[in-house]
């Protein structure tokens, strides 16, 4: 392709001379002066086209490389990133499902909890009724006792009220024999 380019270019320039040429309107120095213009052009033109065709040629192959080794490194580089956010969606999807489970797990916890120190209030509440029952209880003990001696001495006090009225010399000499005599029987059983 690059021959045919350089022909071509050639042959333009043979035919734009031999155009000019034919036309007739320049004299024979003119023709002259032109041919060896056009022959030093294509000379000069071969020398360039020579000399250049390596490196250009080397510049453009090295360039069409260079951007597919470019385009190659930035096709990798683009998977790469594709692979690594579809791994990082893969963590924060992990992440999420550990949040969640240790939000139930805390949820969990937090109800044991909230049933272990509904059960100890329960227990403590229990506990405390059992107390005040246990006090209600000696009160009502103590407070009978206090009735039963404040009965006894009333009562006492009654009698004894009720025995020096009604009880004469006569009903006591009685009761103290009585007496003497119950005793005498249980000495005698021992």
């Amino acid at each position: 392709m690059r021959k045919a380019l350089v022909i071509l270019t050639v042959a333009a320039m043979v035919m734009v001379a031999g155009t000019a040429l034919a036309a007739g309107e320049y004299s024979a120095a003119q023709k002259k002066d032109l041919i060896y213009r056009l022959m030093n052009f294509a000379v000069f033109f071969g020398i360039l086209f020579w000399l250049l065709k390596k490196p250009v040629a080397k510049f453009f192959r090295d360039r069409r490389e260079g951007i597919a080794r470019s385009l190659e490194y930035l096709e990798t580089q683009a998977r790469n990133l594709e692979e690594q956010t579809e791994i990082m969606q893969k963590e924060i999807a992990g992440i999420a499902s550990e949040r969640d489970s240790i939000l139930s797990q805390y949820d969990r916890m937090g109800q044991k909890e909230a049933d272990r120190i509904i059960a100890e209030a329960k227990a403590a509440a229990e506990n405390i009724v059992q107390k005040a029952q246990a006090a209600m209880d000696l009160e009502m003990k103590a407070a009978r006792q206090a009735l039963m001696v404040e009965i006894v001495n009333i009562s006492t006090k009654a009698a004894n009220e009720l025995v020096k009225s009604n009880i004469n010399d006569d009903d006591q000499k009685r009761l103290t024999n009585e007496f003497m005599e119950q005793v005498q029987k249980l000495k005698s059983m021992n």
